[in-house]
């Protein structure tokens, strides 16, 4: 009896390891699902987010290039911004106990050729956190991090958006040599490299 409990735990534990055979460390994807390889980023007022989506791409085994003439992909961000609301106050003291912080950011998509695959949607989210008055130091460090996860967020979600755009074939490209960027290049290199574009 309990060589066939320990033969079916055995068995059990196989299953459970084959059913699990096909995940990957991020940013080790061989290939990505996308039918394009590199997308050019630019972002004049959007740069927490920008930040977020090269990290994403990178992640996701996509190059971010300098060179928006070797771009298989346009990705234009604006308008990010952060808004603070008060969600609810504590009715003995009058303080504010809990704050929501929102991120609007809009995104255009275009082919490399310029062709507008997305025309301008927005990347809306919020996130609320519990406000210590007491502590402004973790207050502020609070701050700073929901608005890393949210732009963390809208980067996740616009990199989803670009699985179900068609990119069309990519038209004849420039001289070789492109200039890759890493996820930690900053945001002011990718478009001053790129020119005018």
């Amino acid at each position: 009896m309990r060589r066939l409990a320990r033969l079916s735990l055995l068995l059990l534990a196989c299953a459970l390891l084959a059913a699990c055979g096909g995940w990957q460390l991020r940013g080790a994807a061989a290939s990505s699902t996308h039918n394009f390889q590199r997308v050019y980023l630019k972002g004049d007022d959007a740069g927490q987010v920008l930040l977020a989506v090269r990290r994403e791409l990178f992640n996701r085994g996509l190059r971010v290039t300098r060179n928006r003439r070797q771009a298989d992909l346009v990705i234009e961000l604006e308008d990010e911004r952060f808004e603070r609301r008060i969600l609810s106050v504590d009715p003995g003291t009058g303080k504010v106990r809990e704050i929501e912080l929102g991120l609007l950011a809009h995104f255009t998509v275009r082919a490399g050729d310029g062709r507008l695959l997305v025309p301008r949607e927005p990347l809306q989210f919020q996130l609320d956190y519990v406000f210590d008055e007491g502590s402004l130091l973790g207050t502020v460090e609070q701050d700073n991090t929901v608005q890393q996860d949210l732009a963390e967020s809208a980067a996740t979600s616009l990199v989803f958006r670009l699985e179900s755009i068609e990119v069309p074939p990519p038209a004849a490209k420039g001289a070789p040599g492109t200039e890759d960027l890493s996820p930690e290049d900053a945001p002011a290199d990718s478009d001053a490299d790129a020119g005018a574009g």
